[in-house]
C-alpha cells in the first residue's frame, strides 16, 4: 500500500489540490494588506488649450483668447489604499480552510482507494498461487493414477480404455496447471500496474491465504467514512457561502491617500526645484450596495437550498453508510464460518482419497470408482481455497466499509 502511494502519479496529483487550496487561503489573508503604488506621468503639452477671458476681467475692455498651462506637465505620486471593514474578506479565509480540509478528505478517499485496488490484486495473487499448487498436486496425483495404470495396463490388469482414460486425465491435468501458471502471472503482472512498479520487478509476496487468521475488527461508525466526512465540509461551505452573501448588504470602508510632486514648466529642467510643487490628500469611502442587494437575493436563496440539499445527501450517505458496515460484518461472519466448514470438508475428502487410492493400488478399488474420490477431493480444495479468499476479501470490505482501510 505504502508503496503505491508513493509511486502512483494520480495520488501525487491528487495532493496538489490541497496545496493549492492552501494557496488560495494565503491569497484571501493576503486581502488585507494595503495597496501601495508608485506612478508617474509626463504630460507634454504640444499645443496648449486656449481659455475665453471675458471683458472686465483685469482690466480687459474687449473678452480675449488666452492660453494657459505649461507644456510640460509631470507628476510622480505614491498612493495607498487600505480595506478597514470589508466583511466579506475574513468569510473568503473560512471558506478558504474549509476547501483545504476537503481536499485532504479527497485526498483520504483516493488513497482508500488505492489501497483497496492493491489489496485486492495482492489477495489475487495468494488466491492464484494457491490455485496453481493445487493444480500442480492434481497433476501429480493424475500422474501417480497414470503410472498406477500403465503399469497395470502391461500386466493384463487394466483394459485399455481405462489406460487411455487415465493418460487423458493425467494430460488435461498438465493443462490446467499450465492455464493457473498463466493466471497467476497475470496477477503478478495486476500488481506491478497498481503500485506503478516496472513489469521485470521481481516481487515476492510474503502472506499466503493459508495463513489466514481470525482477526478481530472493531465496530463501525458511520462518522468515520471520508464519504461522510465530505459531505458535513460541503455543508460548512454552503453555510460559509450563504454568510457571505447576507454580508453583502454590508457597507464596505476603505482608506485611501495620496501624496505627490507635481512639476509645470516649459522646459524639461526637472532639477530646477522652484516648478516643483508638492499635493496630497487623505480619504475615508463608505461603499453600501441598494440595487445589489435586490441581486443578491438569487444567491441567498441558493445556498439555502443548498444546504437543504446537501443536509438530505449526508442523512442517505449516513444511512448507505450504516447499511455497508451491517452488510459487510454478516459477510464477514459468515465467511469465517464457511472456512471452518470448508476446511473440515477439505480434509475428510483427504482422509477418505488416501484410503481409496491405497485400495486401488492393490487393486480393491476401480479407476472410475477413484476419480470419483478425485472430484469430490478437487471440490472441497476448491471450496476451501475459495472460501479462505473470500473470508480475506471480506475483511477488506470491512476494513473500508468501517473507514479503516
Amino acid at each position: 500500500m505504502n508503496i503505491a502511494l508513493k509511486n502512483r502519479y494520480d495520488i501525487q496529483a491528487t495532493k496538489y489540490n490541497t496545496v493549492l487550496a492552501a494557496n488560495n487561503q494565503t491569497r484571501s489573508r493576503k486581502e488585507w494588506l494595503p495597496d501601495i503604488n508608485a506612478s508617474g506621468n509626463i504630460h507634454y503639452n504640444t499645443q496648449l488649450q486656449a481659455t475665453l477671458i471675458p471683458a472686465g476681467f483685469g482690466g480687459l475692455t474687449e473678452p480675449e483668447m488666452l492660453a494657459l498651462g505649461a507644456k510640460d506637465v509631470t507628476i510622480l505620486g505614491l498612493s495607498l489604499t487600505q480595506p478597514v471593514y470589508r466583511p466579506g474578506i475574513g468569510t473568503d479565509i473560512k471558506i478558504a480552510g474549509n476547501n483545504i480540509e476537503l481536499q485532504k478528505e479527497k485526498t483520504v478517499a483516493s488513497e482508500i482507494e488505492i489501497k483497496s485496488k492493491v489489496s485486492r490484486a495482492y489477495l489475487n495473487i495468494l488466491l492464484k498461487q494457491l490455485q496453481y499448487n493445487v493444480a500442480q498436486k492434481d497433476e501429480n496425483r493424475y500422474k501417480e493414477y497414470y503410472s498406477l495404470a500403465e503399469a497395470k495396463y502391461n500386466a493384463g490388469e487394466l483394459l485399455l480404455n481405462d489406460y487411455k482414460h487415465a493418460q487423458l486425465d493425467y494430460n488435461n491435468a498438465q493443462v490446467q496447471t499450465e492455464i493457473a501458471l498463466q493466471n497467476e502471472n497475470i496477477a503478478y503482472s495486476d500488481l506491478k500496474y497498481e503500485l506503478n512498479i516496472p513489469q521485470e520487478t521481481n516481487l515476492i509476496l510474503t502472506d499466503t491465504l493459508n495463513a489466514a487468521r481470525d482477526t478481530l475488527l472493531s465496530e463501525g461508525n458511520a462518522a468515520d467514512r471520508t464519504e461522510v466526512k465530505q459531505l458535513k465540509l460541503q455543508f460548512a461551505a454552503n453555510t460559509l457561502q450563504l454568510q457571505k452573501a447576507k454580508q453583502y448588504a454590508l457597507p464596505t470602508v476603505t482608506l485611501s491617500a495620496n501624496y505627490s510632486q507635481q512639476f509645470l514648466s516649459d522646459q524639461f529642467n526637472y532639477n530646477d526645484t522652484k516648478w516643483w510643487a508638492p499635493f496630497s490628500y487623505a480619504a475615508l469611502t463608505f461603499s453600501v450596495p441598494i440595487t445589489g442587494n435586490i441581486k443578491n437575493h438569487n444567491n441567498i436563496k441558493e445556498y439555502k437550498l443548498r444546504m437543504e440539499q446537501t443536509d438530505l445527501s449526508l442523512k442517505q450517505k449516513i444511512a448507505d453508510v450504516n447499511n455497508e458496515i451491517s452488510k459487510a460484518g454478516t459477510e464477514l461472519t459468515n465467511a469465517r464460518r464457511n472456512v471452518a466448514t470448508t476446511k473440515n470438508n477439505y480434509d475428510l475428502s483427504n482422509t477418505i482419497y488416501e484410503t481409496q487410492r491405497k485400495q486401488y493400488s492393490i487393486g480393491d478399488f476401480k479407476y472410475s470408482d477413484l476419480l470419483e474420490t478425485e472430484r469430490s477431493l478437487s471440490a472441497a480444495e476448491q471450496n476451501y481455497v475459495t472460501a479462505t479468499y473470500n473470508y480475506l476479501l471480506a475483511q477488506i470490505n470491512y476494513r473500508q466499509a468501517i473507514g479503516k482501510l
